[in-house]
């Protein structure tokens, strides 16, 4: 279920980004559907890589960089995508960071609800509080 949320998620705001960005092209909202697909598995199969590959940089700033490799990795997954598909095309690099950086931000969100949703079930609502 999780899974399937997340690809809708990712399909609507592939579809946002090409109404934000003039410079990002999408065929189709099949193509959106396709690109959500590619990018997940590219995420699953190379994200780890890339975040292995930051990790000593990320020391070596004491840390700083952890803040930022999201960001790193959805841009550079999203550059694949675009150059694995036909269907899916970035023009421009403002264009490739401006959507890598709403991705991080909505796969944040999405992130954040979903634990916010499982601590509320486990948890439940918590103890009503009057002050």
């Amino acid at each position: 279920m999780y899974m399937l949320l997340h690809l809708a998620t990712l399909t609507v705001t592939v579809l946002a980004l090409s109404r934000i960005f003039s410079t990002v092209k999408i065929k189709s909202v099949a193509s959106a559907v396709v690109v959500a697909i590619v990018f997940s598995v590219l995420n699953v199969f190379l994200g780890w890589l890339i975040r292995v590959a930051l990790f000593v940089p990320a020391i070596l700033t004491l840390g700083v960089l952890f803040l930022f490799v999201p960001f790193i990795v959805n841009a550079v997954l999203l550059w694949l995508t675009d150059k694995l598909l036909g269907s899916f095309e970035i023009e421009t690099a403002g264009a490739l960071f401006g959507s890598a950086a709403i991705i991080t931000v909505v796969n944040g969100l999405f992130s954040y609800a979903l634990h916010a949703h499982q601590m509320n079930a486990v948890y439940g609502a918590g103890p009503t509080r009057w002050i």
